[in-house]
């Protein structure tokens, strides 16, 4: 009988970040639907720190549904603090150094939290065909507003790509300017992306940077088009 220590590791490392790990299983296709379900179907809770105790990730966190013991709700169990007292990079940066930034961040193993990044896919069906719809999201707390125009603004440059199961990529890009007096008190910035797709299974990643400061944020998300 093979031994479960070995994969110990795997198992711990899923159920500290609130994911489920799949071992020992030959199909594949039953793994990958699973995941894709779970993903499709969830609530996004925010939670921020108040004590430094518990920012120093000492502090346990525990989700529970009211009055439903029957369930089980998988999430992280620690708070992960990212460490913003460093000095700005420098600004000054030639146009490749930028760009290789960005795809740093869209290929990252883990996503990118100097700048929380959130993406939500669905397929829309229109009269030209269908249409892979990305929604975004960034917490605009950790961007940094420039004065030098009498206004402050934040600027962000944005890359995304659609990667299908054959290798098969469709990418864009964007700027967004974002005025702080616009903001009217919001801690979010969401912008929408439409990308005409055909069917198939892709994964959707997204990177962000402030030009200002130049901290990058990443998220991805799986979505299969019929």
């Amino acid at each position: 009988m093979e031994s479960k220590g070995p994969q110990e590791p795997l198992e711990t490392l899923a159920d500290q970040t609130g994911g489920q790990a799949y071992l020992n299983a030959n199909a594949l296709d039953d793994g990958i639907a699973k995941a894709l379900e779970e993903n499709s179907l969830y609530y996004l809770l925010g939670w921020r720190p108040d004590t430094d105790e518990q920012r120093a990730g000492k502090s346990r966190l525990q989700v529970v549904v009211k009055d439903r013991p029957d369930l089980k709700v998988r999430t992280r169990r620690t708070y992960f603090e990212s460490k913003f007292d460093q000095p700005a990079k420098n600004l000054s940066r030639a146009a490749g150094s930028v760009e290789e930034e960005l795809k740093l961040a869209l290929g990252s193993l883990y996503p990118r939290r100097e700048v929380p990044t959130s993406v939500a896919v669905k397929v829309d069906t229109t009269p030209q065909g269908r249409l892979l719809s990305l929604s975004m999201k960034i917490d605009t707390g950790m961007l940094t507003f420039d004065q030098s125009s009498g206004k402050e603004v934040a600027i962000v440059d944005v890359l995304g790509v659609a990667v299908d199961d054959r290798g098969l990529c469709s990418t864009f890009r964007q700027k967004l300017d974002i005025p702080r007096e616009a903001l009217k008190g919001e801690t979010q910035v969401k912008w929408t992306q439409s990308l005409p797709l055909p069917a198939g299974l892709y994964q959707v990643r997204v990177a962000v940077r402030d030009r200002h400061s130049g901290r990058t944020g990443s998220a991805m998300q799986w979505i299969e088009i019929p």
